[in-house]
């Protein structure tokens, strides 16, 4: 009973340290930053479930297995939340964060209350249209990088249509597929990788082109860079520059899929360069008149090639 207090405890002070402490350090955060700290309190959800999962196993008595199913919607449920329009506030969607907690807390009172298999039944309907709604909106999202959206799209369609699978095969509990791959260790097995799947999808906002072209392609590239480094950092703080260049770069990337990050920006060779990427940064990732002015181009062919880059 202590362990299951603890690790919910745990879990959920993860999750308001992120939000209420990191968030507010990143000044007004962008919907990329909102993302990645709500995909960041998912993940936690996710392994305190496991654990919850775990300690219910041996014997943890119905506390555990109550905060159990609770994390597992809540953690679908926070991915909504990381996927939602961008409303303009500072900690995402209101209307998303109170369907994600009730829907979290309407399975924890079905399992607190109902027999097992009535609320067995009542998770899996809701992982169902949790996890369907995320692949919807991931699907339809055009602000953040859309290799990450796409990956967790197709994750949480995938483990939507395992769950209402699931919910049919559970009232035949006899058939070979309830005790296989719908069994619990299935479904354990189901919800890691899908854990684990998703952390590849959030691992893929920002990954680097390592490929910088052959060197006739190199000197007809611009270099687009956050233009005075040090007055930037001094002016916005090193964390939120660093978040700016990052989205510099993922603009960039949808814009030419061949872009090469260079010093302080990226290098791409698509005409109007500065103008198109400044328009693209105002309107798809909301960035504000001063940090639009921070961005300055540059021909690649000026400098001397370089094998290992700055930021």
């Amino acid at each position: 009973m202590l362990l299951s207090i603890g690790v919910l405890a745990m879990c959920v002070g993860l999750g308001i340290g992120v939000i209420c402490v990191v968030l507010p350090r990143l000044g007004y955060p962008t919907p990329l930053g909102v993302y990645l700290r709500y995909a960041s309190v998912s993940g936690a959800l996710s392994v305190g479930s496991g654990v919850m999962y775990v300690v219910w196993y041996n014997g943890g008595g119905t506390a555990s297995l109550v905060a159990a199913d609770t994390t597992m919607v809540l953690a679908p449920a926070t991915m909504c939340v990381a996927v939602w329009p961008p409303s303009g506030r500072p900690h995402g969607s209101p209307l998303a964060q109170a369907l994600a907690i009730a829907v979290a807390g309407m399975v924890g009172v079905c399992t607190l209350r109902l027999p097992l298999e009535a609320s067995l039944t009542v998770r899996a309907v809701a992982l169902t249209v949790v996890c369907g709604c995320c692949a919807v909106l991931a699907l339809r999202n055009r602000v953040l990088p859309h290799r990450s959206t796409r990956v967790l799209g197709a994750v949480a369609g995938a483990y939507g249509v395992y769950s209402a699978l699931r919910v049919v095969v559970v009232s035949t509990p006899e058939s070979p597929l309830s005790q296989t791959l719908f069994s619990p260790t299935g479904a354990g097995i189901a919800a890691v990788l899908a854990m684990l799947l998703c952390g590849v999808a959030i691992g893929l906002v920002g990954r680097p082109v390592i490929s910088p072209g052959n060197h006739h392609d190199r000197h007809r590239r611009t270099l687009v860079a956050i233009g005075d480094w040090k007055l930037a950092n001094a002016a916005f703080g090193t964390d939120r520059v660093l978040g700016l260049l990052l989205e510099l770069r993922l603009a960039a990337r949808d814009l030419d899929p061949s872009a090469v990050d260079g010093p302080h920006g990226v290098e791409v060779s698509f005409p109007a360069t500065a103008e198109v990427l400044r328009e693209r940064m105002r309107t798809v990732y909301g960035w504000k008149a001063e940090e639009i002015e921070l961005i300055t181009d540059s021909s690649a062919a000026a400098r001397p090639s370089r094998r290992r880059l700055d930021l």
